[in-house]
């Protein structure tokens, strides 16, 4: 569902990965070496812990420019 914000914060969890790998890392396997499970369960994680703290994400209302 692209609206949905965990897609956002997942998107963010793996593009930091591939952006920043781990250095000196003898078991890198290349830019993917976090796994998708592993995305979704940080992801799910980091949700629960906002909701839990009263937060709630929702979309921001495009204002016009000017």
């Amino acid at each position: 569902m692209p609206d949905d914000p965990a897609n956002a914060i997942e998107a963010a969890i793996r593009s930091a990965f591939v952006a920043y790998p781990k250095e000196g890392d003898s078991d890198w396997r290349g830019p993917d070496w976090i796994m998708p499970e592993e995305c979704t369960h940080l992801t799910k994680t980091i949700m629960r812990e906002l909701e839990a703290r009263g937060f709630q994400i929702v979309r921001a209302q495009h204002r016009p420019a000017g």
